[in-house]
């Protein structure tokens, strides 16, 4: 077991911006944040690459980073680690895919986060998907919401085919997989869809409905040979279905999932009593409202700071341990797509010397120069210190 404080992790979920946008723009820079700002003055602000490939990102590898583990040399892929946690079994040459369902306008893809529907429109419109890709070879597995998974062999999968955040604005047929089966799966699901009564009559009353499945991002079985923490016991909460897919495939505890901040602290409190890391994940109420108004993911961020960072803060001052506080990925103003680019990390507890006052945004980020990369060094960086 390591000497030194413990250390609490807590990333926000699609907060921070590619560096690229204006300060003034950033929801980090615009949000009024009194604890993180405290923290700041107090601690250090650095930058982290948490991924080096822009093929990683939207994927679990950011993730992979920020529990320490290299992502060149574990899955990435969502429907990895999602189907494993659902105990989906892949047999011969199948893997994982993501399976979504968008809305299209025309030909231009519209929406890719339709709905709601009514349990029974979704239910017929899974039913309908299901039956046209099993004729190219693929199994739809429910997940939830409008986001599903898929089985079907690896030879079928074209891998290139981009994720789904990447296609608002773009024609349905500007991405067409090199698959002939891929291909295939997209135009039967699509035609099938596309003419179903539910999507008419939603179409008819100025609504979106799932016209189309977009099948990307294969990938097999995660494995973990090395955990690479000895006897030490790491512990994770939150409640987004992949952050508890990751850590659980990693063997990292899983605490608390969904509640309110006050069962968050006292699980955090009860963890720090016999665990040396223990990593926070809150994603609701910021990329949700990503692709809606600004000014609901600026009110998600101090909403954030003023129900958690504070009283995390006292939890972690109380304990004798350390807080780091990051972003997951940086996102594209306007388009709603993460970017390879830094994110901020703020580090604060014990043994931590402020040595230059920056904010907790991306420019502080860009002033405190190099950034740690790669990413999966992180946590043992901060542990280091």
């Amino acid at each position: 077991m390591r000497d030194g404080p413990p250390l609490v992790v807590l990333v926000l979920g699609g907060t921070a911006e590619r560096s690229g946008t204006p300060a003034e723009a950033s929801p980090l820079a615009l949000a009024p944040t009194p604890q993180l700002d405290s923290l700041a003055r107090d601690g250090r602000v650095l930058g982290v690459r948490l991924i080096e490939d822009e093929a990683h990102v939207g994927t679990a590898a950011p993730l992979l980073s920020i529990l320490g583990y290299d992502p060149a040399e574990h899955e990435t892929s969502p429907a990895s680690y999602l189907g494993s946690a659902q105990g989906e079994k892949l047999v011969d040459e199948e893997c994982y895919c993501c399976a979504d369902f968008i809305s299209l306008f025309r030909e231009t893809v519209a929406d890719i986060e339709p709905g709601p529907l009514r349990p029974a429109e979704a239910e017929a419109l899974m039913s309908v998907a299901a039956a046209a890709i099993q004729r190219a070879g693929f199994r739809l597995i429910r997940h939830g919401a409008s986001h599903h998974l898929a089985i079907a062999p690896r030879a079928s999968v074209d891998e290139r085919v981009p994720p789904t955040f990447c296609l608002p604005g773009s024609l349905f047929g500007q991405f067409p997989p090199r698959t002939e089966q891929h291909a295939f799966a997209h135009r039967i699901a699509r035609d099938a869809l596309d003419r179903h009564e539910i999507n008419e009559v939603r179409r008819d009353l100025g609504g979106n409905g799932w016209d189309a499945l977009w099948i990307w991002g294969p990938g097999g079985v995660p494995e973990f040979k090395e955990q690479g923490r000895g006897e030490e016991e790491w512990s994770a909460h939150g409640s987004h279905p992949l952050w508890r897919a990751v850590c659980q495939s990693a063997g990292i505890r899983l605490g608390t999932g969904a509640g309110t901040p006050a069962s968050l602290l006292k699980a955090v409190t009860r963890s720090l009593k016999k665990d040396r890391v223990v990593f926070i994940y809150l994603r609701r109420g910021v990329r949700d409202a990503f692709l809606r108004e600004l000014r609901l993911r600026v009110h998600g961020i101090a909403d954030l700071d003023r129900r958690v960072i504070g009283p995390l803060a006292d939890v972690v001052a109380k304990a004798g341990a350390r807080l780091l506080v990051l972003p997951d990925s940086a996102w594209e103003t306007g388009f709603g797509r993460p970017k390879s680019d830094p994110v901020p990390a703020l580090i604060w507890g014990k043994g931590i010397e402020s040595l230059r006052e920056l904010p907790f945004t991306e420019a502080g980020a860009a002033l405190a120069g190099e950034p740690i990369a790669p990413g999966f060094g992180l946590v043992e960086y901060v542990r280091s210190l």
